[in-house]
């Protein structure tokens, strides 16, 4: 028991003065050895500043990424009100395009209407068969309006000499109130027609999208890009000198037999919603 007490009592010291000597020893090193400290910290910096730059960098870069993708929220509402602003900018601008042209088109309908007798009346398109191209239509005029098949369809066009006729369609079917109308884009619609500078005639048969082409009957005939070409009244169905359009080109084929002619019409064949009627030369 005695030497136990004795160990017990030996420990005792020996703990106390290792705590002992351990507190002096770190007073000492905090007082005046502070390199110790800083050789530990600058090892400790050494290793985790270039990690924490990099994780920096990244965070700034996605930072920045974001603001410009996303923007922050008073750019996110700037633009949204740009956005909105803008498109009704572009809306007054077509509308204001649409009243310009239907000011003009309205213009020119009034004033062929007060110098031409011919024309029956005017009608609303009331629908159209698949596709871009007017081929074939329906107006909201009929036999109760004294519209017959065969009856010539017209649009008001400009010219050089001022308003006159162009050339739509014609009348294929007639109801009380309503009509149909093959325009001459349609593939089955061929058209006679004659230089508006001579008397040389020839047809149009063939259709490539909204351009027309056809064939002279005279190889020799003399005609150029530029020229204007009217129906010829051949045919029986189309009156003579309705407008149809301009020569945008002229082939001569290699046996120098047939001078082909593509023709451009001054109508707007993917755009309609109203004709005029005249009378055309019976067709039944």
């Amino acid at each position: 028991m005695a030497k136990f007490g004795y160990n017990n009592k030996l420990r005792k010291r020996v703990f106390f003065f290792a705590v002992t000597l351990f507190l002096i020893l770190t007073i000492t090193i905090s007082n005046n050895n502070k390199t110790y400290m800083s050789i530990g910290e600058n090892a400790i910096g050494t290793v985790i500043t270039p990690v924490n730059k990099v994780f920096y960098v990244i965070g700034s870069k996605f930072k920045e990424s974001v603001h410009y993708v996303f923007g922050t929220k008073k750019m996110r509402e700037d633009n949204q009100r740009l956005t909105v602003e803008n498109a009704k900018l572009r809306k007054n601008v077509d509308n204001l395009n649409k009243v310009i042209s239907d000011k003009r088109y309205l213009q020119e309908e009034y004033e062929l209407l007060s110098k031409d007798r011919t024309i029956k009346t005017k009608a609303f398109i009331t629908g159209k068969d698949p596709g871009n191209i007017f081929t074939r239509f329906s107006i909201d005029k009929g036999s109760m309006d004294k519209i017959k098949k065969g009856d010539i369809v017209i649009e008001a066009v400009s010219s050089n000499d001022g308003i006159e006729k162009g050339l739509v369609g014609v009348v294929t079917e007639v109801g009380l109130n309503h009509s149909k109308v093959d325009t001459i884009m349609n593939s089955g619609n061929n058209v006679g027609f004659r230089l508006a500078k001579s008397e040389d005639v020839g047809i149009l048969n063939e259709k490539e999208k909204d351009i027309l082409k056809g064939y002279m009957y005279d190889s020799n005939a003399d005609v150029k890009v530029g020229d204007i070409i009217t129906t010829s009244g051949l045919g029986g169905v189309y009156p003579r000198d309705i407008k149809i359009g301009e020569v945008t080109e002229v082939i001569k084929t290699k046996d120098n037999f047939t001078k082909i002619i593509k023709c451009k019409s001054q109508i707007n064949f993917n755009n309609m919603y109203r004709v005029l009627i005249v009378d055309g030369q019976g067709v039944n």
